[in-house]
């Protein structure tokens, strides 16, 4: 008698495991990186990023749907990183704010060049009239999160009586001004003459805070 054959269930393929899928956005992150820094935002190309990523374009719009959304992922990932790490770094025990924001802000403004920071800052200025929703992002994710950071070390500051001036609580853009100066400075006023960040900022916060 013949045995009735058992339907055996049907394999789903299976889709890259997170690991893979998280190293190939960061591939398309930095190729948009780079592409952006090199081209601009407006003469840069998804096909171009996707070139630079080692993927075909249909590979790449399964992550990011538009160059805006590459461009949103290339902030996140290079430049508001950077404020979302210094939002979340601990004041050591007995440490004033200013040293604080020295040893934190300062350190980062260190690398503002080399990391990419002041070109990216440059791009916004660039292009930001064309694109508004590229400054719209910056604005978001980097500027403003800064800005509610130094108030809230300014008004903590203000609390302990480690203010020299006491309107930096209603004016944190003070601590913002040394920085963006350099970067503008080193990327398009003088960059034969390069300003440094972490200099010029240290600086701002010794006029602003009393320290040891």
């Amino acid at each position: 008698m013949t045995q009735p054959e058992i339907e055996r269930p049907k394999r789903t393929p299976r889709g890259p495991s997170p690991q893979k899928t998280q190293a190939t956005r960061r591939t398309i992150v930095a190729a948009a990186f780079e592409e952006f820094l090199e081209h601009g935002y407006a003469r840069g190309t998804t096909a171009s990023v996707a070139q630079r990523a080692g993927l075909s374009k249909v590979t790449l719009f399964r992550y990011f749907d538009s160059k805006e959304a590459l461009f949103e992922a290339v902030i996140q990932t290079h430049i508001a990183s950077a404020a979302l790490a210094l939002k979340s770094s601990t004041m050591l025990d007995h440490e004033f704010v200013g040293e604080f924001l020295m040893r934190t802000v300062g350190t980062a403004a260190e690398v503002i060049d080399t990391s990419g920071r002041s070109a990216t800052a440059r791009l916004v200025i660039a292009e930001g009239l064309e694109f508004p929703l590229l400054a719209q992002m910056y604005r978001r994710y980097v500027n403003d999160a800064l800005l509610e950071h130094f108030t809230r070390l300014a008004e903590l500051a203000a609390q302990r009586g480690e203010l020299k001036v006491p309107e930096l609580v209603e004016h944190p853009a003070l601590l913002l001004a040394p920085i963006w100066m350099a970067m503008m400075n080193n990327t398009v006023i003088h960059p034969e003459t390069p300003l440094n960040a972490k200099t010029l900022f240290e600086l701002q916060v010794r006029l602003l805070f009393k320290m040891p």
